[in-house]
Parts: C-alpha cells; structure tokens; sequence
C-alpha cells in the first residue's frame, strides 16, 4: 500500500498538545490538524482515507498503518476518527 505524505503531514499534526491546541473533540482534532495543510494534500489525504475506510481493513490494520506515521496520540476506534478526518476535508474544513 502507498501511503501518500499527505497522511503522514496528519500525523505530525496529531502530537501530545493536540488536546491542547485544538480541544478534545474529534472534530476540532481533525479541523486543527487538516487547517494548515494545502488543497492538494487535503485531496490526497481525503482520497487515502476514503479507499481506507471503504476497503476491508480491520480496526488492527487501521491501527497499524496509522502508526507508520508517527503520531504522538492515538484514537479508539481509530476508524471513527478517521472518518471525521475525511469529513472534515469534504466539508471544505
């Protein structure tokens, strides 16, 4: 799987003062973490996203494919906030 670095700019957003900076919501998560990031990258985020939550992969893969990028928080169930993000992305957030 190619993981595009769209995903990857998510989750240096995603570190340990994302509660802080952004609040608690998944919501304001996903808009503070998506808010810097170009057209470009928010379509190809929002594409990689979408053939992740569409595709048959297991809350575990999800898990593991997330990791690879680093991030410094972690969500459960995962494919909820991911969902969010590729929301927020469609939403023009």
């Amino acid at each position: 799987m190619q993981i595009p670095d769209a995903f990857f700019d998510l989750c240096l957003y995603l570190h340990q003062d994302s509660f802080y900076v952004y609040g608690t919501d998944p919501k304001e998560i996903a808009a503070g973490a998506t808010k810097h990031m170009s057209n470009a990258q928010k379509q190809a985020l929002g594409a990689f996203l979408n053939e992740l939550l569409t595709g048959n992969y297991s809350e575990d893969e999800l898990q593991e494919i997330y990791r690879r990028g680093d991030p410094e928080i972690s969500f459960s169930p995962l494919r909820y906030f991911l969902g969010v993000v590729r929301d927020t992305i469609t939403s023009g957030g």
